[in-house]
C-alpha cells in the first residue's frame, strides 16, 4: 500500500511529486538551501550533509547529482563550489574551498568515499572522471623553511590542479599542487602525484611515473 502511494505521489508534475514521494529528501534540500546550497531539480540527497559556508562563499549542484551518504561541504571567503549535473559523492568526501578559487566537477564526474579535495587555488575535474576511494586532491601546502615561524602558521603556496575529462584516479593517490592530468590517464592506487600527467598514459609509484599507455581498442557495439 505505502510503495503504491508512494509511486502515485511521484506522478505528479514537477518537484512537487518529487518530494512528496521522498519526504526526506524535501527536509534535507531545505536545510542546505538555507546554509546557501544552491540545487538545481531532482538532487537526490539521502542524508544531512555537514555544510560551513562562511563569507561570500557558496554551493552549486547541478540537476540529477547523487548523494547517497553525508558527506561535508566548505567554503570560506569567495571560493565557489560548482558541481555540475549527474554526478555522485561518496560517503564522507569533504570538499573544501576557500580565498578566491573555485572547485569545479564537471558533469558526471564520481567522488569516492572519504576523498578530501582542498581547493585553495582553482581545482576543475572535467566531465566523466572517476576519482576513487580515500584520494587527496591538494592546491595548497604549508611553507616549511626555518625561521623559527612553526610549519602550521607559515605562509603557504598554492596552484591549481585540473584533472582532464575521462579519467580514472586509484584509491588512495594523493595529488599535489599546480599540476595537470590529461584526458583519459589512469593513476594507480597509492601513487603520488607530483607533476603533470600525460594524456591517456597510466602512471604509478610514488613518486608517479609512467609505467604503460592506454591501447586504443576499436567499439565492437551490438553483433546482433
Amino acid at each position: 500500500m505505502r510503495a503504491n502511494l508512494t509511486a502515485l505521489l511521484g506522478q505528479l508534475p514537477g518537484s512537487c511529486g518529487f518530494y512528496l514521494s521522498h519526504p526526506a529528501m524535501a527536509y534535507y534540500h531545505r536545510y542546505m538551501k538555507k546554509r546557501g546550497v544552491e540545487l538545481e531539480p531532482y538532487v537526490w540527497v539521502n542524508a544531512k550533509p555537514d555544510i560551513a559556508l562562511d563569507s561570500a562563499s557558496r554551493c552549486r549542484i547541478g540537476r540529477g547529482t547523487f548523494i547517497p551518504t553525508a558527506i561535508q561541504i566548505r567554503g570560506a571567503d569567495n571560493g565557489r563550489i560548482i558541481i555540475g549535473r549527474n554526478c555522485s559523492i561518496d560517503t564522507l568526501a569533504r570538499l573544501h574551498v576557500a580565498n578566491d578559487a573555485v572547485l569545479a566537477l564537471e558533469d558526471n564526474v564520481a567522488i569516492g568515499p572519504f576523498d578530501i579535495i582542498n581547493a585553495f587555488a582553482d581545482c576543475t575535474i572535467q566531465r566523466n572522471s572517476m576519482i576513487g576511494p580515500y584520494v587527496n586532491i591538494n592546491c595548497a601546502d604549508h611553507g616549511m623553511v626555518r625561521n623559527g615561524v612553526p610549519m602550521r602558521f607559515q605562509p603557504g603556496s598554492y596552484g591549481p590542479v585540473v584533472i582532464e575529462e575521462d579519467c580514472w584516479v586509484g584509491s588512495h593517490v594523493v595529488i599535489l599542487k599546480g599540476l595537470r592530468i590529461g584526458t583519459g590517464a589512469v593513476v594507480a592506487a597509492g601513487a603520488v602525484v607530483s607533476r603533470d600527467v600525460p594524456p591517456f598514459s597510466i602512471v604509478a609509484g610514488v613518486p608517479a611515473e609512467v609505467v604503460g599507455e592506454r591501447k586504443v581498442h576499436p567499439y565492437i557495439g551490438d553483433r546482433t
